[in-house]
């Protein structure tokens, strides 16, 4: 565990201050979930051990999903706060994505919204321009969506203010070109779209 192993944790930081909290922890809320005192929370942060960022006056915050995979990757158990929060899913996909998929748009959209607060997006584009606004801890994003260039999703990925989101990414076949959604944490062809809450559940650890 995190307080008695040292454990080397690239932090992605950053001084951006998202919009809503409902997805955002303070230092004392992380450490009462790793029961540690607040110094070792700080002293975590202050070596990179665990990403964070802070706000205007210095506060110390930290992103759900940010938590979810360090306590995840430290072996601390997911306390119910988390396991039973609601996180905001942005569904970016255009109404042709399904087609002929065991799923249409508004089935897999109700379906999404018995565990998560859905945006809908009718593309990619529109999506990623409210990434500020509403920090959704997950976007699912369209196969051949025009709008979506090439490297974007790695683009993201790679961008302090938006590597903690979670990118799923749904082609039309599971055995097309793929080199568009390079750095998804989830590919989820349309034929296997039945599959997708339950795995956006797992992996943003919401029961």
């Amino acid at each position: 565990m995190a307080g008695r192993k040292s454990p080397a944790l690239t932090a992605r930081a950053t001084a951006q201050k998202p919009s809503s909290a409902s997805n955002v922890y303070s230092a004392q809320i992380l450490a009462n979930f790793c029961e540690v005192d607040l110094k070792t929370v700080h002293h975590w942060a202050d070596r990179g051990k665990v990403a964070h960022f802070r706000t205007e006056g210095r506060h110390l915050r930290f992103r759900r999903n940010d938590v979810v995979r360090f306590l995840r990757a430290h072996g601390y158990p997911l306390p119910d706060q988390l396991v039973r929060a609601r996180p905001t899913v942005a569904l970016a996909l255009p109404g042709t994505t399904l087609e002929g998929a065991p799923l249409s748009l508004e089935e897999l959209a109700k379906r999404l919204g018995s565990r998560f607060t859905v945006r809908r997006h009718a593309c990619a584009a529109h999506a990623l321009s409210h990434l500020v606004a509403e920090a959704p801890d997950a976007v699912v994003l369209a196969g051949g969506d025009p709008t979506l260039g090439a490297g974007a999703i790695a683009a993201l990925k790679d961008d302090p203010a938006t590597s903690w989101i979670v990118f799923i990414a749904v082609p039309e076949t599971a055995d097309g070109d793929l080199s568009w959604s390079e750095r998804a944490d989830l590919v989820v062809a349309a034929p296997e779209v039945v599959k997708l809450p339950g795995e956006v559940a797992r992996m943003l650890a919401v029961v």
